[in-house]
């Protein structure tokens, strides 16, 4: 279980640490499926602590962004080997990640639209309604985080060697995401922003298996600057009351 981080303000401070990236397990890690599993889920809740401190104790955008990626990497890793984890642990976990990405998801379009409007020279009402809605959200995160606790899954033994094991699962990933595009209303931002997530899913997949793909990273930013713009929109043309 990742501890709840304390401690004082470390603005300033040389001993605190950066935001740290993702660091992909070592080509050793896949002797076997399980242990695989075992090295990404040890990589993504590493991640996820470190930054957890920095979101808890730092204004930096940055270590929220990290955090994020921590915890999709997790969430995808479930996804990915779902067939050698315990199912009712898995899905636990898949639920405690998902309340916290919400909370996590809000302050980081906040974020980005107040980021935005500070470039831009907007009505100060509507700057300083804005700003407060990020305080309220990055607080609302804050205390998701601090409450988060993340048990550690073990994954079941599997006789089949690493390469089949990633194909089956890949090929599973991927026939989702294809049946999603062919019924796709490209003009629906909801159903841009669903495939977003399962390009990434497949994306993070397949670079568990040591299989990166340029083109699912390009499609994935090109959705993700659309979902800026539809969040943005909806930001600006209808700000949430204040509270």
């Amino acid at each position: 279980m990742i501890p709840v981080v304390g401690g004082s303000n470390p603005l300033g401070h040389p001993t605190f640490p950066a935001p740290q990236k993702w660091r992909a397990p070592p080509p050793s890690a896949r002797s076997t499926p399980s242990a695989l599993f075992a090295a990404v889920q040890e990589a993504a809740l590493a991640q996820i602590a470190a930054n957890r401190a920095g979101v808890l104790r730092s204004e930096d955008p940055e270590y929220l962004h990290q955090l994020r990626v921590g915890l999709r990497r997790l969430r995808s890793a479930l996804r990915a080997f779902h067939a050698l984890l315990p199912k009712k642990e898995a899905e636990r976990l898949a639920r405690r990640t998902r309340r916290v990405m919400r909370k996590l998801g809000d302050a980081r379009d906040w974020d980005v639209f107040v980021a935005w409007l500070e470039s831009e020279e907007p009505p100060r009402a509507l700057l300083h309604a804005a700003r407060r809605q990020r305080d309220l959200a990055k607080a609302a995160a804050r205390t998701a985080i601090s409450r988060m606790a993340l048990e550690p899954l073990v994954a079941k033994s599997h006789s089949k060697p690493v390469k089949a094991f990633a194909a089956a699962s890949l090929g599973r990933l991927e026939r989702k995401a294809r049946k999603q595009v062919r019924r796709m209303d490209w003009d629906d931002a909801g159903e841009r922003h669903a495939l977003r997530i399962r390009v990434k899913r497949l994306r993070y997949a397949g670079e568990f298996f040591g299989r990166k793909d340029g083109g699912l990273e390009g499609l994935q930013d090109v959705l993700g600057g659309l979902n800026d713009v539809e969040v943005a929109r909806r930001d600006a043309g209808a700000p949430a009351p204040l509270r």
